[in-house]
């Protein structure tokens, strides 16, 4: 049987290999002005040393700055679409990278809740990190009177956004350990706890995409 199998790869009859396979996988990452660095460009290099394909979105057809904190070590970055023209069609998996501008750019935006709900309904891979797990408390649901998006789901996600969770959102929140790396996966929902976790989270979404 292995002989077979050997025999097929010369000649070019069998599937592509996983490596390949990989290469096919796109995946989208949203952004906020204020982005917190490390929860986009830390999974964003794991990603495309994966193989996968990445395409950046953001409120606005501009440059997005990063944390003010951040700026003298990371640069702006370009999105690649902007979130009222998202195609969640074309991608194997939705990223929200956290940081403080997703209580701006993310929770109140009717195009960002549109977004994660379509992604959910129709099965992709979709993973937040730190305060943009808040999504999952206020998309379609802002004024706490709709119906949350994922509600008894396993999840986690940055302190300050378990109110939303919890009271919003009707979710199973898992704190972790505090100071290790702590990532949730139900499902195709992944969440990230914090920055300490934005390596694992980037790891975590290519073994699920893979």
């Amino acid at each position: 049987m292995k002989f077979i199998i050997v025999l097929l790869m010369i000649v070019g009859w069998v599937a592509p290999t996983t490596a390949a396979q990989a290469e096919e996988k796109k995946v989208l990452m949203l952004i906020s002005t204020g982005f917190y660095a490390p929860e986009y460009f830390k999974p964003r290099e794991i990603f495309e040393r994966a193989g996968f394909q990445v395409q950046v979105a953001a409120k606005y057809d501009t440059p997005v700055i990063p944390d003010q904190r951040q700026v003298k070590e990371y640069p702006s970055v370009k999105p690649d679409v902007i979130f009222s023209k998202v195609d969640i069609n074309k991608y194997d998996a939705i990223v929200f990278s956290g940081g403080n501008g997703a209580w701006e750019d993310f929770f109140p935006n009717e195009d960002v809740h549109k977004i994660l709900s379509q992604s959910l309904e129709k099965g992709k891979k979709v993973a937040l990190l730190c305060s943009a797990t808040g999504l999952l408390g206020v998309a379609n649901n802002l004024d706490g009177k709709g119906k949350p998006l994922v509600k008894g789901k396993k999840v986690t996600g940055y302190k300050r956004v378990r109110g939303l969770l919890e009271v919003m959102g009707g979710v199973q929140y898992l704190p972790g350990e505090s100071g290790k790396p702590f990532v949730v996966v139900d499902g195709n929902l992944i969440t990230g706890r914090d920055p300490i976790s934005s390596e694992l989270f980037g790891r975590t979404v290519v073994e699920h995409l893979k």
